[in-house]
């Protein structure tokens, strides 16, 4: 780490300071085990905004939620429409739990390296703006890694077949795992998993991609939330918590707004990027024989239009 950033955009490790009343206050605040991550994203997590440039992410309802859901839960798998701030969202969680969660060793996998990076640029970003007395002081600070001098660090990787091998991982985040090519995921996991079965935490973010890739199957499986008694549970059969947001959760975005995304973008990517439908999603439809029958979105175009 060089010199020249130690006490202008990191915090030295180990360094000693001096407090007021009111800092402490903040500071007890944003290490809360339950209500400290809002806090500190609501306070202290800056962003850079496309139009309005650095300002403090004040979460809106449905992203308070999804922040409730990366922290309650050991697993979670959201998914939700393109540029609703899940990335944001889970950067600024992360950044708070290598920060207040001493020793924790926090992996992101994304589906390319440049968005590994990118959502380090936006971890380093906000930390660089974050008060001395809030965050904490930093050993090895890199593009694709950060290190804390209480013992936890952020790494930022591609995801590939061994992504995290090795590692005694603490907190994993796959950020938009339906893109990552199906055999390079089912390996990924694979190997992954038995970490995570010691006590490691998950989360997982992505708009579709199709109905069968590995991203999908742990989406149904965390929606399977009936136990053999058929009563409702928390939690889907593998263990995951599923959340869902959708475009019309964004306060900025209403009819007039689709109309004009679909004009750009066109009908086909709207539906798969913003009402996260592909084309071999399946539905359950009544037909007009009485039968029931399971049928993707592609075939229920064809069959609407006849």
């Amino acid at each position: 780490m060089s010199k020249s950033l130690e006490g202008v955009l990191v915090k030295k490790a180990h360094a000693r300071m001096n407090y007021t009343p009111e800092q402490i206050q903040e500071f007890v605040k944003c290490a809360d085990p339950v209500n400290g991550p809002m806090y500190f994203m609501d306070n202290y997590f800056y962003i850079q905004h496309p139009t309005k440039g650095k300002m403090v992410y004040h979460p809106f309802t449905y992203q308070e939620e999804l922040i409730n859901t990366y922290h309650n839960y050991r697993f979670s798998i959201s998914l939700m429409p393109r540029q609703t701030g899940k990335s944001t969202s889970a950067g600024g969680y992360l950044l708070w739990y290598a920060m207040f969660k001493p020793d924790s060793t926090i992996l992101i996998a994304a589906h390319k390296y440049s968005g590994a990076q990118e959502i380090m640029q936006r971890i380093r970003y906000a930390y660089e703006l974050c008060p001395d007395h809030i965050r904490a002081g930093v050993t090895s600070y890199n593009k694709g890694s950060i290190e804390f001098d209480n013992g936890s660090r952020i790494v930022a990787q591609a995801t590939t077949e061994n992504t995290g091998r090795g590692m005694s991982i603490t907190l994993l985040y796959c950020d938009e795992f339906a893109f990552v090519r199906p055999t390079i995921a089912k390996e990924f996991w694979t190997s992954i998993s038995p970490t995570l079965s010691t006590g490691g935490k998950a989360i997982i973010t992505s708009t579709p991609n199709s109905d069968e890739d590995q991203f999908a199957l742990i989406w149904k499986q965390a929606n399977k939330t009936e136990d053999e008694f058929g009563n409702e549970t928390e939690l889907g059969i593998n263990g995951f918590r599923a959340y869902r947001s959708y475009w019309r959760d964004h306060p900025d975005r209403d009819d007039k707004w689709a109309a004009e995304e679909r004009g750009r973008i066109g009908e086909e990517r709207f539906r798969r990027e913003m009402d996260c439908i592909t084309g071999d999603s399946k539905i359950t439809i009544k037909m007009p024989n009485g039968d029931i029958r399971e049928v993707s979105m592609l075939e229920l175009e064809k069959m609407l239009s006849l």
